[in-house]
């Protein structure tokens, strides 16, 4: 199909290929001056203000070949909310014929014919995938050209990592140095060679002939990316290296296809001979600044790919001379119990073990908003406290280390090392006194990071305090061993703690800045792009609190209730909850895409808004049904179940799921449970009652526990709009780690990789059989705004006291829901047995009286999971006063 497509059709024609193709990958480059007018088909266009400054190059195959196109512009954004994705199968492509007219119609490459997806079907995932679409290098390419393949539609000799730009992208970076290491070194002991200290007088000569210098790396800085879509450039890199000789030190810039040809392999303590650079006075000096301040050499030596042509020339290490007396590379480690006594701003190195890793998430760039920073946290021990390092992770530039972080497994025999160098200790300060609380690391540009396989060699294996780390390793034993035992990896994380006060929030956080609206809040969940992450605060009431319990413990199912959408259907449930997002099935469409049998590409689905009015109550009968589940319900506001996407759109149904919905709950009236797996927050409350226990008398019983209901209002005003909770929550939550399990799990924290060799399977069916961390259980609260015209539904997870990864406060509190909430989780409560436990859910739940008096401020953790997948995860609840 797709051969018979790439082969017929002419310029503003469109070709459509009516099977079933997978998308091999998914690239991203900036667009050029030029783009716009290569991508102008008829019928379909693109450009404009919404196709931002990115474009995408797909790689689609039925098995028989590979077609190479360019995504329409207006379709950009399901990828970067990672709906159109690698491993994604399309149906009804249809493609536009461009032509670039600079060039002889004949010409290969981008003189030739390309195409632009105009508009395709997403099929439903899950289907089986084609065996012939995992072998992608044996297929016949169409629409690329002969040659290295580079993006169709700018002029550009580079693809773009798909979230970031801090990273190297792609073959065209070349892991080896041209030529080979400089082994005789008498070529380099003439007069020629100058010294560092020597050139600073030749800063305003603009001379393009300076003598060879010898110099050591001390350090390398990331990869910086600075290409406009309003210029023509290449390759548009640049790459800082500190240096230094026994004169001094400078900085080394790497201009353009000089990044490609030597960024990869040049590494900090490396000798190499640099020629034909031009000097110039460093970017601070030239700026203004004062070079002190950024701590950067006043000095800056740049080498292009021309005029003139620099040389750069690695040395071997037994080639170095003592004589030219090179400085040696310095670290400086910090030990977790040092750590407190450094202040805010100081740099230094670490070496740990990893216990926990976090997923990948992104934030945007303050200076560039259409960029994202990828980072992840990472807690390392050593030791010689028993805190963690708790360490920020962004992109060091070096994407084939990090994507082999994961916790240790001593159960498995498997530790991480983990070295981290040139990071900058940050706190928060969250007491009255002022004093340095929670402290964290944090990876700058200079920063360096090595696990297992990469510390040979390294001349920080000969330091003090890493030696002492390596013998705590091989003596530890007992409690040591045992918190090695039951490493974590991925869930929704934060850091640092927030106060546990509305008043020390307001002054220390939030500053000057404003509260969320939340329509402003809506809005915001509907624009955020894949794993970007934000938070918010905003205000208003809890109007309902429910607890669920997690669908399986230690890999073994416990009875959860599900919603009674999800028994009538069928339908498999997540965490404990069915999963809402919208299934792309042949069988479902949206509205607005004409009518089809599948999604229609260019329509962008919208976080859900389902009215009050149409939602179905729940009786009293329905809230005494067993299982694992708290609830406690404002009778403010009418209690609604999840809605339910059917696939049978014909069917209003709404009758039907009511009786459905009736006969489901008086079933499971009926059903017997154990005591020690099902609780319900009505049999709690019978502790306080005298009646007997009855389906019958459900109502007396509950009247007469809440002879004074908690949740009552004496003015109702109708609410008109409820955003449920969309996103998945068994990625919110962190799993223990196993070495037998290391491979799904670092695929389902990581981000989506741009290209894949066939159909990926289910991450949130792997999941599924991945122990939970500490967590057995979250609670959903429902949040009304104060004008009473829109609430959603937030997940809390409670940190566990003694087990989480994510608790760090031992503050004493009484347990109550007010007080979880704005503690972030339970305090640890001792008995006279010197046992430690947590509340329960039902007590926690028994302790929300008054709550209808209240008004809080809460601070939200947005993260986008995919597509419509947007996790609301509650952070803290601080009660600000009483409400009128």
């Amino acid at each position: 199909m797709i051969r018979d497509a790439a082969s017929c059709g002419g310029a503003g024609s469109t070709l459509l290929c009516p099977g079933a193709v997978a998308v091999l990958s998914v690239d991203r480059y900036p667009r050029d001056p030029q783009s716009g007018g290569l991508l102008g088909v008829s019928g379909g266009g693109g450009g404009g203000s919404e196709s931002g400054a990115y474009l995408y190059d797909l790689s689609l195959s039925d098995g028989h070949c590979r077609l190479r196109a360019t995504l329409r512009p207006s379709l950009n954004p399901l990828v970067r909310r990672n709906t159109l994705r690698c491993g994604r199968r399309l149906r009804g492509v249809r493609l536009g014929v461009v032509y670039d007219e600079s060039r002889p119609a004949g010409a290969a490459g981008a003189g030739g014919r390309s195409f632009v997806v105009l508009e395709a079907e997403l099929v439903a995932t899950g289907d089986p995938p084609d065996p012939r679409w995992r072998r992608p290098g044996l297929l016949q390419v169409f629409g690329g050209g002969a040659g290295p393949e580079l993006p169709l539609k700018a002029k550009r000799s580079y693809y773009l990592p798909l979230w970031g730009t801090a990273n190297y992208h792609g073959h065209h970076w070349h892991p080896m140095p041209p030529g080979h290491p400089l082994d005789p070194t008498h070529r380099h002991q003439g007069s020629r060679r100058v010294h560092l200290r020597q050139l600073e007088g030749c800063i305003s000569q603009k001379r393009k002939d300076h003598p060879p210098v010898i110099v050591r790396i001390l350090r390398k800085c990331r990869l910086y990316h600075f290409g406009r879509p309003d210029r023509y450039s290449e390759c548009p890199f640049q790459a800082k290296f500190l240096v230094a000789d026994k004169s001094g030190s400078a900085t080394v810039v790497l201009w353009n296809t000089m990044c490609m040809n030597w960024y990869r392999s040049l590494e900090p303590e490396m000798v190499i001979h640099l020629h034909n650079y031009i000097v110039k006075e460093s970017y601070a000096t030239r700026m203004g600044q004062d070079p002190g301040i950024r701590k950067e050499p006043s000095l800056e030596l740049n080498l292009n790919p021309r005029n003139p042509t620099a040389e750069i020339r690695v040395i071997g290490a037994r080639n170095v001379r003592e004589d030219w007396q090179l400085p040696g590379l310095q670290y400086c480690f910090a030990t977790r119990r040092e750590l407190s006594t450094l202040r805010p701003g100081d740099l230094c190195d670490v070496i740990g073990l990893v216990t926990f890793v976090g997923r990948q998430e992104r934030i945007r760039n303050k200076e560039r908003s259409e960029e994202f920073l990828v980072y992840r946290w990472v807690h390392l021990i050593d030791g010689t406290a028993s805190e963690p390092f708790v360490l920020k992770l962004f992109s060091t530039s070096q994407p084939e280390i990090q994507a082999q972080i994961s916790p240790c497994s001593i159960a498995d025999n498997t530790v991480t090392f983990l070295v981290c160098t040139n990071v900058r200790v940050e706190c928060r300060v969250t007491n009255p006194s002022g004093q340095t609380t929670f402290p964290y690391l944090l990876t700058t540009e200079y920063s360096q990071v090595y696990v297992n396989g990469y510390h040979r060699g390294k001349l920080y294996v000969t330091n003090p305090k890493v030696k002492e780390f390596i013998h705590w390793i091989r003596s530890a034993k007992g409690k040591e061993r045992d918190r090695l035992s039951r490493t974590r990896i991925g869930g929704s994380y934060s850091f640092p703690p927030l106060p546990s006060s509305e008043q020390d929030y307001l002054h220390e956080i939030l500053g000057g800045h404003t509260l969320t609206t939340m329509s402003e809040l809506r809005q915001l969940l509907n624009q955020l792009e894949y794993r970007e992450y934000k938070q918010v605060t905003i205000q208003g009431r809890i109007i309902n609190v429910k607890y669920q319990s997690l669908a399986e413990m230690d890999g073994e199912e416990v009875p959860v209730r599900q919603s009674a959408e999800a028994r009538c259907t069928g339908e498999p449930a997540i965490g404990g909850i069915k999963e809402f997002e919208e299934p792309l099935d042949a069988d479902h469409s949206i509205p607005g895409t004409g009518g089809g049998n599948s999604p229609v590409i260019p329509i962008i689905p919208v976080i859900s808004r389902i009215p009050l009015g149409k939602r179905v109550g729940l009786s009293l009968r329905k809230r005494k049904r067993k299982g694992r589940v708290f609830t406690r319900r404002n009778r403010r506001a009418s209690p609604t179940p999840r809605p339910r996407l059917r696939k049978d759109t014909e069917s209003s149904g709404e009758e039907e799921s009511t009786t459905c919905c009736q006969a489901t709950c008086a079933t499971d009236g009926d059903s017997s449970g154990s005591p020690d797996q099902e609780i319900s927050f009505i049999r709690a409350c019978q502790e306080f009652c005298t009646e007997p226990e009855g389906e019958d008398e459900t109502a007396s019983v509950v009247t007469s526990c809440w002879a004074q209901p908690a949740f009552s209002w004496t003015h109702c005003p109708r609410q008109r709009e409820h955003l449920p909770h969309l996103g998945d929550v068994s990625q919110m939550v962190a799993r223990l780690f196993r070495f037998r399990d290391r491979a799904l799990l670092l695929r389902a924290f990581s981000l989506q990789p741009s290209s894949c060799d066939g159909i990926p399977a289910a991450l949130e069916e792997g999941l599924q059989h991945c122990e939970p961390a500490c967590c057995r259980g979250y609670y959903t609260v429902t949040i009304l705004g104060l004008n009473e015209e829109l609430s959603l539904d937030t997940i809390f997870f409670p940190t566990i006291p003694g087990l989480d990864h994510r608790a760090v406060s031992s503050a004493k509190h009484d347990n109550t829901l007010v007080s979880i909430l704005a503690h972030g989780g339970p305090s640890r409560v001792d008995t006279d047995r010197a046992e430690i436990f947590s509340p329960s859910p039902g007590d926690v739940l028994r302790s929300a009286a008054g709550l209808e008096e209240m008004l809080f401020i809460f601070v939200l953790d947005l993260c986008s999971q995919g597509g419509t997948s947007v996790e609301v995860a509650l952070n803290r609840a601080y009660v600000q006063h009483t409400a009128p």
